[in-house]
C-alpha cells in the first residue's frame, strides 16, 4: 500500500512539475540574450548624436520665475527639528511596542519551555 500511495504521489509531483516548469524560468537566461542581433539604422541626411532622443530639441523653457526660495532662519529651523524629533520619538515608541507584540508568543514559548515540569 505504501509504495502505490508512493507512485501515486510522484505521478502527481511529475504532472505539476511538467505543467509550471515553463513558467519557472523567470531568473534564466534565454539563447535570445546571448545572440547578437543586428541593428538597422536609417540614414534621413541628418547627424545622429548616439543618445538618441535625448538630444531631441527641447521644448520651450518653463518659467520657475514664481518659485520663491529662501534659507530658513535659526527659529524655523529649530522648530522643524522639534517638530522631527517629536515624530521621530513616536514612530521608535510605536515600533518598540509593535516588536514586542509580535515577540510575545516567542516569549511565551520560552517561559513554558524552561519552567514548566
Amino acid at each position: 500500500m505504501f509504495s502505490r500511495m508512493f507512485q501515486y504521489i510522484h505521478v502527481i509531483w511529475i504532472v505539476t512539475i511538467s505543467l509550471f516548469a515553463d513558467n519557472a524560468n523567470g531568473f534564466t537566461s534565454s539563447v535570445s540574450s546571448f545572440v547578437a542581433v543586428p541593428q538597422k539604422a536609417a540614414f534621413n541626411g541628418q547627424k545622429q548624436s548616439p543618445f538618441g532622443l535625448l538630444s531631441a530639441k527641447k521644448g520651450p523653457k518653463e518659467d520657475l520665475s514664481a518659485i520663491e526660495t529662501r534659507d530658513m532662519t535659526r527659529e524655523e529651523m529649530l522648530a522643524l527639528n522639534k517638530k522631527n524629533e517629536e515624530v521621530m520619538n513616536a514612530e521608535l515608541g510605536l515600533m518598540t511596542g509593535f516588536s514586542l507584540l509580535i515577540s510575545l508568543p516567542i516569549l511565551y514559548l520560552c517561559w513554558v519551555a524552561f519552567f514548566s515540569e
